[in-house]
């Protein structure tokens, strides 16, 4: 950037008394000429008097080709002149004009008053010989040393101030060209997002629709008449697996949307991470089977008995990894290994997934852990899944103050090694082998016993109607069906009236006319003291804070879980 010099001045005269007289009147190499300074205070006050008596550093030159070197020896500098006093003839060498176009060439920016005594070059034919007219003036000699201080300040003014804005342009134009290319990122960022989601979508409705053919397909067949009860049974898992499986990518959306949202919320709870890892092993060792893979299940070191951490969370994401591995693991095996890190400034648990099969690349990497977006394409449709697992486990991680590292070269296999805090472990006790813990024994069966009582059932739903009542007929209970909250609400009345309450209300939160949460903050007011469970297909974050908030005991999600909603229900009337 050339600095032009707010008090530089380049005089070109062949006169050498000219000359002398220019630097006296530009005060160079001295102090302000009082007499003069006294004389523009009179005419421009005394700001206009400071101003025009100013000290110039003036440059002189007795030919054009000595100012075209001056200047170019400023330039060299990045520097430059305000202004330069040209005399208009002065031979043998350049004249005005010439030497003009020559310091133009050098610094177009220039600003030229041409000093003559000869009316031989008008105005307006000076500015046709060069081609402009904004950058130069004409002065008769002999000159008046007042003008020439006034031209000397404004010229040199003007040039401040024009490269000022050139400076104020260039910046200007930088931060549009930043802005821009900033926007064009923002716009290939949020293309790629757009594409990312239109795959993400497109691969989630195969994976929804697969199993919905299933679903669909088996219930059509199972009304074929006299069929067989081997095949009957066999038509009813298909029908279980694939409902499970659509229920597992809705989780997994629910799940994404509310970490997304900032929502997600995870515990700090004595969690029992050998035991943790031993059932998921016991687990998993029969779908590696099934594959005919080999599972190994080993601790590095001793690990503790217990860690400070959200135990459901942590059992999501081990599941994650480990049926992550063997799903793309066609051959070899799969490794769940765990060794604790105590030498960090907190201990730390690293829980390791290995597995021997296709493996991933690095750009695949970038992508594995970013919502909506899968390692490949080709390899979703091979193996299918919605690629939400990983993208979950890695946010779940990091919620519970840890994080998922990568290891992988394709056709070499993966590890995905989960690294958690331990929190504090005075007094915890350790454990060395896997065989040290006891074998996981079968899950506790629910509790089967009968359960009779009188429940309300408001439901707006008929297939849903009969599907409860027929789950509580079986354990002796009568369901009355209300239709909708005020029809729910009438008949709890009724049976407060009567003196043979309910004993307890299942609430659907979205029916017509008035929904769930108005139903049961009526019932509430009217007294109502009896259990009243939320059942609902709301199962965003907040809703079953919003459900216990308004009056409801308990909170239960569509699709009914059979055994989950009896012992709900069981626990209620027990209390």
């Amino acid at each position: 950037m050339i600095r032009p010099g707010a008090r530089r001045v380049l005089v070109v005269d062949d006169d050498p008394g000219v000359r002398l007289s220019y630097g006296k009147v530009l005060g160079a190499g001295g102090e302000p000429d009082k007499e003069l300074g006294a004389l523009r205070g009179e005419l421009f006050a005394d700001d206009g008097g400071a101003a025009a008596c100013a000290v110039y550093q003036v440059d002189l030159a007795a030919q054009g080709q000595e100012a075209a070197a001056l200047l170019q020896a400023r330039l060299d500098r990045g520097e430059s002149y305000g202004v330069a006093f040209v005399d208009m003839r002065m031979p043998p060498g350049w004249d005005g004009l010439r030497t003009a176009e020559e310091l133009w060439r050098l610094d177009e920016e220039l600003q030229l008053v041409f000093c003559t005594a000869y009316s031989d070059w008008s105005w307006s034919d000076a500015a046709r010989r060069l081609g402009r007219a904004d950058r130069f003036l004409v002065l008769k000699k002999p000159f008046d040393a007042v003008e020439v201080q006034q031209l000397a300040a404004a010229l040199c003014s003007k040039r401040a101030l024009t490269a000022a804005a050139a400076l104020r342009r260039t910046e200007l134009e930088q931060l549009v060209a930043a802005r821009t290319h900033e926007l064009a990122d923002a716009l290939a960022t949020a293309e790629a997002a757009t594409r990312a989601k239109s795959e993400f979508l497109a691969n989630t409705s195969h994976e929804i629709r697969t199993p919905m053919t299933a679903i669909l397909g088996f219930a059509e067949l199972m009304r074929t008449p006299d069929l067989p009860a081997a095949a009957l049974h066999e038509h009813l898992e298909v029908i279980r697996r694939n409902g499970e499986h659509l229920l597992a990518i809705l989780n997994d959306v629910l799940d994404l949307s509310k970490i997304e949202a900032g929502e997600m919320s995870v515990e700090r709870l004595a969690t029992p991470v050998p035991e943790i890892l031993a059932d998921i092993a016991s687990l998993m060792r029969v779908k590696a089977a099934g594959k005919q893979l080999q599972f190994e299940f080993a601790f590095d070191t001793a690990i503790p008995e217990r860690i400070a951490s959200d135990p459901t969370r942590l059992r999501q994401i081990l599941l994650n990894l480990v049926a992550n591995a063997i799903k793309f693991t066609d051959r070899g095996g799969v490794q769940l290994r765990a060794r604790l890190l105590a030498t960090a400034a907190q201990p730390v648990l690293q829980i390791s997934v290995r597995d021997s099969g296709i493996g991933i690349t690095a750009e695949q990497r970038q992508r594995l852990f970013r919502s909506f977006a899968q390692a490949d394409a080709s390899t979703a449709r091979r193996y299918g899944g919605t690629g939400l697992g990983l993208v979950i486990s890695g946010k779940l991680a990091r919620l519970l103050g840890g994080d998922i590292a990568l290891e992988s070269a394709p056709e070499s296999g993966s590890t995905f090694v989960l690294s958690l805090p331990t929190g504090p472990l005075d007094g915890v006790q350790l454990v060395h082998d896997p065989h040290e813990l006891p074998a996981p024994g079968p899950a506790p069966a629910p509790a089967q016993g009968r359960l009779p009582c009188r429940i309300l059932l408001a439901e707006d739903g008929p297939d849903n109607q009969r599907l409860i009542q027929a789950i509580f007929a079986q354990v002796g209970a009568t369901v009355v069906v209300a239709e909708n909250g005020v029809l729910a609400c009438e008949a709890a009345q009724r049976s407060l009236a009567a003196g043979q309450p309910f004993d307890l209300v299942l609430m659907d939160m979205q029916m017509p006319r008035m929904d769930g949460y108005e139903a049961t903050q009526a019932l509430r007011a009217a007294g109502w003291q009896r259990p009243i469970v939320a059942l609902t297909a709301h199962a965003m974050a907040g809703d079953r804070e919003r459900c216990l908030a308004i009056g409801c005991d308990a909170y239960e999600t569509k699709p009914v879980h059979r055994a989950h909603l009896l012992e709900t229900c069981r626990s209620l009337l027990g209390r």
